[in-house]
């Protein structure tokens, strides 16, 4: 029984974790929605699944979560020795908002995590408007202004075309320019004694 836990504590000293989380990370979700954070988990010489646990920021004190039915943990396996940690909201709230650290036993952590929760109703306001102003969408009591609007669309299209028409004419051009000339004339510029100029 000693020699296995010789063998175990061994086998730990040459265990390496390493949490990666990007600096300034930051998830936002409405209200009432399901998030999943995540950070990415290395172990390098261990030979043990990872221990992974979750805390949230209280000024400088990071609490242990309390998982409970509307937050869970998953893991996902990426490579042998490689894998990335979730925490789950199921149902965020207003109180799950915060900064979160993601750890592996007490060899690594990971930066912080910014957990922004949004009302729903705000969400859904600002999702409006933005369609709006993104696909010009008008009340159907209030009657689209026609006037130049149309045209103005009109000549931001036409513009664009005939832009597309001359680059590709002009790489056409260019193409068949360099088609035109002998390759060993490329590569001594002394050889070259006579200029054609096309009109």
């Amino acid at each position: 029984m000693k020699i296995l836990l010789m063998v175990l504590n061994r086998s730990e000293m040459n265990c390496y974790s390493v949490v990666r989380v990007p600096r300034n990370t930051v998830f936002l979700a409405p209200v009432r929605s399901v998030l999943k954070i995540n950070c990415t988990i290395t172990l390098d010489g261990c030979h043990r699944n990872p221990r992974v646990s979750w805390c949230k920021l209280y000024g400088d004190d990071c609490k242990p979560l309390n998982y409970s039915n509307h937050i869970r943990t998953e893991w996902k396996n990426i490579t042998e020795h490689e894998g990335m940690a979730f925490l789950v909201f199921l149902n965020i709230s207003m109180e799950d908002a915060g900064f979160y650290r993601c750890k592996e036993s007490d060899m690594s952590i990971g930066h912080v995590i910014n957990v922004t929760v949004t009302e729903c109703k705000y969400s859904h306001i600002l999702l409006i408007i933005n369609f709006k102003i993104l696909f010009n969408v008008h009340d159907l009591n209030t009657p689209p202004n026609d006037g130049l609007q149309r045209l103005w669309y009109s000549v931001y299209i036409c513009s664009g075309i005939v832009g597309l028409v001359f680059i590709v004419m002009i790489f056409m051009e260019t193409q068949k320019n360099d088609l035109l000339l002998p390759p060993h004339l490329y590569l001594n510029s002394d050889v070259l004694t006579s200029v054609v100029y096309r009109v």
